[in-house]
């Protein structure tokens, strides 16, 4: 198997189909399309979930909205290739699929710099759209640039993949700088601007594969490769055994595996089906709760988005090892069956949360410090609502803590991140924040986040403490009434002249404004204590990460290998399909994340944990059943 990777270079001199020695320039046409496409999808999904929830540029949503809008979304996302696919194929072909696919693209995350929630929507339906005709069809061009047989094929495809991956892990890199320098909604015209990119790659360099746009008879393999990669899936050379060998030998392993009863196949495959939701449902928290664990309890200085490099850094370092262990096993004997890959995949998939359940208990067995109160961040959810009822909290409190609104509908505390702000220009975000809940127009709020102040005696850079905050204020005043905003807005404004914005102090004010002043008084050291968030080392994700993307090329690869050749001929369109809507059943089932503020962390954890290695324990105990299904892979 290890033959299926050989050398990256060699790139030939020839246009769209390759001759039989030499990559085609098509190829890189290609990887530098999809780079710079996963660059913008990753972008977006590396940012989504705390923009949503982000109160001074989103739209102040709980952990749980956000998580099932996520989860809406992936399961169309990766669905949609079913169709997109089918269109290209009777329809448009499949280079003007791609194009079509990559201005739905552009229009997507250009309409999410737009700072309205009817542009998030639009936005998600043109993302959708634009996946559906984008990848699977990008993906076949990859294939169609080779004459059938080809030996370069496997490698290819391998070389595809690792453009998903190089793009996947610069998309969080960049977000993260551009999101703390300019804000979400530049962030998200950074994406658009990649997809500019991709499809302007495509379409100067269209000679270059404009000759493949075909429609072929693709093998078992290719077959897998176009859906794996389809879904951001490693191909079937990174990790399945057996695709050597003659042709004699490929066709008597075929023979037996047609002597197996039709049925038997099915079910075998229907089998592989349920331990792909569960798959996916696990490890596609990485957007969503694995994102929120990096953001409000790893100790870093920076955001949650950084956290969604972590997995493609890992698959770029451990495929072309873990290529050459299976190749070393296989040159003796001893390489395992693909079942049994996939059962140790599942297995490694749970063990990474059990990596995440340990990290969480060493958090949430933590006594806070004062250092903790003054220096942390808080956030207030039904989980920490639970706690302080436990505390002897009178539930009148506690459910004015987690149901009151703001004028703008807005939850005033339930779930809303209070944390040090650092700059005047935070500071000023978090008093439009809090003249919106107050029934300041939008329009005359937007006025005060928008002005800009330029005056030599205000410090640039970092706020430190507010000795200088009273200036700012009076500065931002004078120039808002030239603006004509309101007499009693800048009164509000000037309130804030010594006010503190730590993180303590944000959440101090707020409850005293929604409890009123005597019970705040009373009961603030119990909440204070139990909303600081906790904060655990990297390694803990890091470590997590690096065993869950282990898993994910052990088993993701393995699945659709298997449904290219155990899956009668006659069905295979059908069951191929059937691993599409399985991928999305699993990614709808990330919805389970809707938990994360009720639960522990580590009760979540270890649920999800516990799930995975039960599927690898239902694995390991049909491995018999399933190999007799399966003969020769």
């Amino acid at each position: 198997m290890s033959a299926n990777v050989g050398t990256m270079g060699n790139f030939g001199e020839t246009g769209a189909i390759a001759d039989q020695n030499k990559h085609p320039k098509g190829l890189y046409v290609l990887f530098g399309t999809e780079m710079w496409e996963r660059f913008s999808f990753y972008s977006m999904l590396a940012l989504f979930t705390l923009y949503l929830q982000d109160p001074k540029e989103g739209f102040s949503w709980t952990s749980g909205q956000a998580t099932g809008l996520y989860a809406n979304y992936l399961m169309f996302v990766y669905a949609s290739p079913l169709i997109g696919g089918l269109i290209a194929d009777k329809v448009t072909g499949y280079r003007k699929a791609v194009m079509i696919g990559g201005f739905f693209f552009m229009a997507g995350h250009g309409l999410l710099s737009i700072p309205a929630m009817w542009a998030v929507y639009a936005a998600l339906t043109c993302l959708v759209i634009g996946n559906g005709f984008f990848k699977p069809n990008v993906s076949t061009m990859v294939g169609n640039l080779y004459p059938e047989g080809s030996h370069l094929k496997d490698r290819a495809y391998n070389i595809f993949y690792m453009g998903i991956n190089v793009g996947a892990f610069f998309a969080p890199v960049v977000m993260e700088i551009v999101r703390q320098t300019f804000g979400f909604h530049a962030a998200f015209a950074v994406a658009a601007f990649g997809m500019v990119i991709s499809v302007g790659i495509l379409w100067f360099f269209r000679n270059l594969v404009e000759n493949n746009d075909r429609n072929p008879l693709r093998s078992a393999n290719q077959a897998a490769d176009v859906a794996a990669t389809s879904v951001d899936a490693p191909p079937h050379g990174i990790s399945d055994q057996n695709e050597g060998g003659h042709d004699a030998a490929n066709k008597a392993r075929q023979d037996t595996m047609n002597a197996v009863p039709d049925s038997k196949r099915i079910m075998a495959l229907i089998v592989i089906f349920a331990i792909v939701i569960v798959f996916w449902m696990v490890f596609h928290q990485n957007g969503s709760t694995l994102t929120y664990w990096a953001d409000d309890n790893t100790a870093w200085n920076v955001t949650g988005t950084i956290s969604n490099s972590i997995n493609p850094f890992w698959i770029i370092v451990l495929t072309f090892p873990l290529v050459w262990f299976w190749g070393f096993l296989d040159k003796r004997g001893k390489e395992p069956a693909t079942p049994t890959k996939m059962a140790i995949g599942m297995m490694l998939t749970g063990l990474s949360f059990f990596v995440l359940y340990f990290a969480a208990t060493v958090g949430e067995g933590q006594q806070a410090t004062p250092e903790q109160i003054t220096n942390g961040s808080f956030r207030i959810n039904e989980r920490i609502v639970s706690q302080l009822q436990t505390d002897g909290v009178p539930q009148d409190v506690l459910a004015k803590l987690i149901d009151s609104k703001g004028a703008d509908k807005s939850y005033i505390i339930n779930d809303k991140k209070f944390q040090t702000d650092s700059t005047f220009s935070s500071a000023l975000s978090t008093i439009v924040v809090n003249l919106k809940s107050d029934g300041v127009p939008e329009d005359t709020a937007k006025k005060v986040g928008d002005v800009e102040i330029e005056d030599k005696e205000l410090p640039k850079g970092k706020f430190e403490g507010n000795q200088n905050f009273p200036l700012y204020l009076t500065k931002v005043t004078e120039k808002l009434r030239t603006e004509g905003v309101p007499e009693d807005v800048l009164g509000k404004i000037q309130g804030y002249q010594n006010k503190k914005f730590t993180g303590e102090a944000k959440l101090s004010d707020t409850v005293k404004k929604v409890v009123g002043e005597e019970p705040a008084n009373q009961f603030m050291s119990k909440i204070m204590n139990r909303a600081v968030l906790f904060q655990v080392s990297p390694f803990w994700l890091l470590l997590a990460y690096a065993i869950l993307s282990l898993g994910e090329l052990m088993l993701s690869p393995m699945g659709l290998s298997l449904v290219s050749k155990v899956a009668p001929i006659r069905l295979r369109g059908l069951l191929m399909g059937g691993w599409f809507v399985a991928t999305a059943i699993g990614n709808k089932l990330t919805m389970i994340g809707i938990y994360w503020s009720i639960w522990y962390q580590s009760s979540f954890f270890i649920i999800l944990g516990l799930m995975a290695l039960f599927m690898s324990v239902v694995l390991f105990l049909l491995l018999k059943p399933l190999k007799k299904a399966m003969p020769g892979v």
